[in-house]
This record gives C-alpha cells, sequence and structure tokens, in this order.
C-alpha cells in the first residue's frame, strides 16, 4: 500500500477516523497524509473562511492565515501521532471532493478514511457523505456513526478489504 488519506474532521467520529488510520498506516508500514478543508460560506468563492471551530469567525485568507493554521493542523495530531513519522500534512483551500480526487489521482495515497457522522451529513457543502463516498474512484472507509468499529465500505474498498484489517461482520456497504 503506497499511503492513507485521512480527511480530518474534528469530532468523535474524526477522532475514530484517525486512529484506524494511523493503525492501517503502521500495519502496512506507508505515509499518512492528513487533508483538512478550510471551511468557507461560501460555495464558489474560497478567500473567505471560517477561522473558529463554531463558525461564526470569517477571515480572508492570507499566508498568514495558512501558516496559523497549518500550525493548528500539526499541533492537534502530533502529540496523538507519538513515534510515527511518515506524516504528511495538506490544508486545502478548495472543494473536498475535487481536492481528494486530484490527490487520490496523483497517488498521494490509495485508501480514503474519513469520520462518518451520519447518515445525510454534509460533505465540502456540495453534496452527502454517502453520495461522495459513491462516487469516489478508489477505496473509502467511513468510520462511525456509532462506534469506532462500525466501518462502511464503498465499492473499491470492498474489493479490497483483504488489506485494511476490517473484522468480519464489522462493515456495511455505503447507502
Amino acid at each position: 500500500m503506497q499511503g492513507i488519506g485521512l480527511c480530518a474532521i474534528f469530532s468523535r467520529q474524526g477522532d475514530w477516523a484517525f486512529d484506524y488510520a494511523l493503525s492501517l498506516a503502521r500495519k502496512h508500514k506507508t505515509k499518512l497524509n492528513i487533508f483538512h478543508f478550510l471551511e468557507s460560506p461560501y460555495t464558489l468563492r474560497r478567500d473567505v473562511v471560517f477561522v473558529d471551530a463554531e463558525h461564526t469567525k470569517t477571515a480572508v485568507v492570507t499566508p498568514e492565515l495558512i501558516a496559523e493554521k497549518d500550525k493548528e493542523l500539526r499541533n492537534t495530531y502530533d502529540e496523538k501521532l507519538g513515534d510515527y513519522v511518515e506524516v504528511g500534512f495538506r490544508l486545502c483551500e478548495g472543494a473536498h471532493e475535487w481536492e481528494l480526487r486530484k490527490c487520490f489521482k496523483k497517488g498521494d495515497y490509495e485508501v480514503l478514511v474519513i469520520g462518518y457522522q451520519g447518515k445525510g451529513a454534509d460533505f465540502g457543502g456540495t453534496t452527502t457523505i454517502e453520495e461522495f463516498a459513491k462516487k469516489f474512484h478508489g477505496p473509502l472507509v467511513l468510520i462511525g456513526p456509532e462506534a469506532p468499529d462500525e466501518f462502511f465500505l464503498n465499492d473499491p474498498a470492498r474489493q479490497r478489504l483483504k488489506d485494511l484489517d476490517i473484522p468480519d461482520g464489522k462493515w456495511h456497504v455505503v447507502e
């Protein structure tokens, strides 16, 4: 396996997804690539983003803001990574779907892991997580929404089940 992608979502499901993605990266001795998206109140404009967790304050994207958010991302995961150093961070300003597909095609990762916050959850402001998962051409594993050992897989992930280290009876098809 050439890499594991993690779409960072700051929630309990996101924590479960991180734990799973890190264990998978360790097992396969491969790089863990952590993607985080700057959220914008606008669908098309990405030059203004939310700067707080509550999505109440916005700011214009500047090199200084990007550096600050990149540092926050790295600090969030630094302790959780422990001694694992094969990690890449990518702070993304574009649309979730486009950025993740582009990085998959470039070969940045072979499997994408995302915390599953619930059926019909918004993904990137343009689609639901289920629609994204079904259309995504690579293996995608959703973790949750109720437990850390609850896995939802798209079709390409089901074809790679042996590589994903998921116990029998713990996974479901994304619907």
